[in-house]
């Protein structure tokens, strides 16, 4: 059953979803869409990656968009933990900060900021107009428009992180970019690496680096619809839309492997290949 709205103006409402209070715009077509009719998004990774994060951990979400994750990591590192959440687009950073704020979590530092391997300046381009249906968080930065804003770029290894358990990185093919500019914080700290790796030619960029990190990687594979989503809603609205494909990486200085998980075969491996090795499997 649907949960009403507790607060609706214009294109903005206000739900209580599975990890909290959500604003978000209501003609978003992938993450606003989805916390309306099932009350959370992408609930899969966090629970994926739940698994690895603890009470006082440090974890980063590169490309927050309006803070799924981020809110969902908050409760699972606890006031001792912190998170670093980082959203370049001012619209859906505003978002960000009010689902912080509505969940009342002082463990969470909220960056407008774009990251990539160096200091600097990147172009955002504007958003279409709220009213319009979009996926208002698959914008890639850096392409010069009349409308764009300026963003400040940052590299990670700015922030100086003493530890760090977890860096999820959704940057809209900026991932090698983030990971380069990370390269002393992942060797002092050795995280894992939630990284995005759902487009043509992704896979050739982030295999040499994440070697070179020295880091080994398996697939992380889901669809966007969750039968026991938290509004218990049966529709699927995405039945023909490619997954949600990422690569989740461990340090091989570490003992982490997940055995019965997909590894990740280098720079000629996609989410395609992949699934068709999972089938095989599957079928014996």
């Amino acid at each position: 059953m649907l949960s009403p709205y507790l607060v609706e103006n214009r294109h903005v409402a206000v739900k209580r979803c599975r990890h909290g209070l959500f604003m978000y715009n209501r003609n978003d077509s992938y993450i606003g869409r989805s916390l309306d009719l099932y009350g959370q998004w992408c609930e899969a990774e966090i629970e994926l990656l739940g698994q690895f994060l603890r009470p006082g951990d440090v974890a980063v979400d590169v490309g927050a968009n309006i803070g799924t994750h981020t809110v969902a990591f908050a409760d699972l590192v606890g006031t001792t933990g912190r998170v670093h959440a980082f959203e370049p687009q001012r619209l859906l950073f505003q978002m960000l900060c009010g689902n912080v704020a509505l969940n009342g979590l002082d463990n969470v530092v909220c960056h407008q900021r774009a990251v990539g391997d160096r200091h600097g300046e990147i172009a955002v381009p504007q958003l279409p107009p709220a009213a319009t249906s979009f996926n208002f968080g698959a914008v890639p930065l850096g392409m010069q428009a009349p409308a764009s804003e300026p963003a400040t770029l940052m590299a990670l290894d700015e922030l100086a992180l003493q530890s760090c358990r977890l860096i999820k990185v959704d940057a809209e093919d900026m991932e090698a970019q983030v990971l380069t500019g990370a390269a002393r914080t992942i060797q002092a700290c050795q995280p894992i690496l939630y990284v995005e790796n759902d487009r043509p030619g992704a896979s050739k960029k982030l295999a040499p680096l994440l070697k070179q990190l020295g880091y080994h990687a398996y697939w992380s594979i889901f669809t966007y619809f969750d039968r026991h989503n938290f509004y218990c809603n049966s529709e699927d609205i995405w039945p023909n839309h490619a997954p949600a494909a990422n690569l989740l990486c461990f340090s091989t200085r570490s003992n982490a492997s997940i055995p019965q998980a997909e590894p990740f075969l280098g720079e000629a491996d996609d989410w395609q290949s992949a699934m068709g090795r999972m089938r095989k499997r599957a079928q014996g």
